[in-house]
């Protein structure tokens, strides 16, 4: 007889499978239909796409947005997270969660409040919006966030230790040059990695500001030509770039331990009589990034009759939001932690490659393949419900909540786990007596995150949610067309009031740490 299989090994495959239906089998589906044509094998939807005269400079218009928004990012995104956790820097904890705002909303909230600030300016400004400079400057916004908090998070992760002894040696420079940013360096070069791929993906800001891009082909081809060869072919250089990205940064990576420890208190640099220039700076760079667009976006949003129209024209779907959201972001929860829990033992880089791929993949593309692979009369009962939906919300952001699990689960001595083994209780027993009573916080946090990726999300809500059955971001884009202005921005109200709460309550929790020195 052979040996009985665990139930920990039951729980991960059962883990890694539903990680492999919501994500990989979409993918795969649109690498068949690609090759499909007529029920037979062909080139002829890449044929067409690569001759085609628009593919290769749509192809270029991604790319070059991608470049320049990743560029911004890391030359705003990493001075800050530096700033925000080596230094005395007043409110820094305000500046850092005021700057994350525009993350959290649909990214055409930004879009639409800068078309509102160019409104009031004229002509030249409008047209300078409405190209690629607008593009940068509202996906910089909107991305900007995740080279700020994941530099500010590998910051923290340096020893202390470390910064001390070099401290002995030299100044803040030096420190922060020889020790402080080669430690954080793997940080770093993923958050960049990561804004490059998300950039690349987005669908909806270059749609609105009409600057053409290939996500922008995709989705035209998917939902206005009903072409699904063509969509197919012309998601799969997505695709591609998704993986390719991905396996880049886990080539960096090989040699490097990527979980986030707490490693102490760390220190903080004094500015001394830099501190209020760089307040200053600080405060004009959340005014020109934040404040401005979305209080222009919000200006006329607290008139009573528009918020009367807009709650009648919301109808459910702040209600499907919120439902859709918390049912995803529970199933997210409990599937990054047990993968969180698995990646703990040491099956880290596959998973990790696995989650971080599907989070880079662009909605759009992740989307296709869902319709593509469950619109089949035997799958009925997904493709017209809202299972679509969370299936395609569980692909796209099960590595955020398997990422925080996993940070969480490293502050818990594995000397606990292993004296629970050693008194004979199970696997299970341990899990629920040891590992996750120690990880509220974490699973909060977790909870938390999803949430508000799950809500502000645009491109999955557009193409799987079940007709009819629409949640907010989606139907604030479609209602942007013919809607008043008012109106609108009411409806944009609503949605960020949803979107902010959980934020506010995620600010809470996550707890700041240091000591000057």
């Amino acid at each position: 007889m052979g040996r009985p299989v665990k139930a920990e090994t039951i729980v991960l495959w059962v883990c890694v499978a539903l990680v492999a239906i919501a994500g990989l089998a979409p993918i795969a589906a649109i690498a068949v239909e690609s090759f499909r044509h007529d029920g037979h094998f062909s080139l002829n939807y890449y044929r067409e796409l690569i001759s085609a005269a628009r593919f290769w400079p749509l192809l270029g218009n991604s790319i070059r947005l991608a470049l320049a928004t990743t560029a911004v990012c890391g030359l705003i995104g990493v001075p800050a997270g530096i700033l925000f956790a080596k230094s005395d820097l007043p409110l820094r904890s305000g500046f850092m969660w005021l700057l994350t705002v525009p993350f959290v909303l649909p990214p055409y909230f930004v879009a639409l409040g800068w078309a509102h600030v160019v409104a009031r300016i004229g002509t030249i400004a409008s047209d300078w919006l409405f190209r690629f400079g607008g593009c940068v400057l509202v996906l910089s916004s909107v991305f900007l966030p995740i080279t700020m908090l994941l530099t500010f998070a590998s910051i923290l992760n340096v020893d202390r230790r470390l910064e001390e002894a070099a401290r002995l040696a030299s100044g803040w420079p030096g420190v922060l040059r020889r020790v402080t940013l080669p430690l954080s360096a793997p940080g770093i070069v993923f958050s960049l990695v990561l804004v490059f791929l998300l950039a690349m993906g987005e669908l909806s800001v270059p749609s609105f500001l009409r600057y053409p891009t290939l996500p922008v082909l995709s989705f035209t081809q998917f939902a206005a030509s009903y072409n699904f060869g063509a969509a197919t072919a012309a998601a799969v250089p997505l695709a591609f770039f998704a993986f390719f990205g991905i396996l880049v940064e886990s080539a960096f990576l090989r040699d490097r331990d990527y979980a986030f420890r707490s490693t102490g208190q760390t220190l903080f640099i004094s500015l001394r009589h830099w501190k209020p220039h760089l307040a200053t700076l600080m405060a004009a760079l959340c005014f020109a990034l934040v404040i401005l667009p979305l209080g222009a976006l919000f200006a006329d949003a607290f008139s009573p009759a528009a918020l009367h129209e807009a709650m009648q024209r919301a109808g459910v779907s702040v209600v499907r939001s919120v439902m859709y959201s918390a049912v995803a972001a529970t199933i997210l929860m409990a599937l990054g932690f047990l993968l969180g829990h698995f990646m703990r033992g040491g099956r880290q880089r596959v998973l990790s490659a696995l989650t971080l791929a599907l989070f880079a993949i662009p909605g759009t593309v992740l989307s296709i393949g869902l319709v593509r692979l469950w619109n089949t009369p035997c799958t009925w009962f997904i493709y017209a419900t809202p299972a679509l939906l969370i299936l395609g919300y569980t692909a796209q952001y099960c590595a955020v909540t398997t990422r925080l699990s996993l940070a969480g689960l490293m502050l818990i001595p594995t000397s606990l786990d292993e004296a629970g083994r050693l008194s004979g209780a199970m696997w299970a027993r341990r899990l629920f007596r040891i590992s996750i009573p120690l990880s509220t916080r974490t699973l909060l946090c977790a909870w938390l995150a999803a949430y508000i990726l799950c809500l502000r999300d645009v491109p999955i809500a557009i193409m799987t949610a079940p007709p009819g059955g629409d949640p907010l971001p989606a139907r604030i884009l479609t209602l942007m067309a013919n809607g008043a202005p008012p109106m609108i921005a009411s409806l944009c109200l609503i949605m960020a009031i949803a979107s902010l709460i959980p934020l506010v309550i995620l600010a809470r929790v996550i707890p700041s740490r240091g000591i000057t020195g």
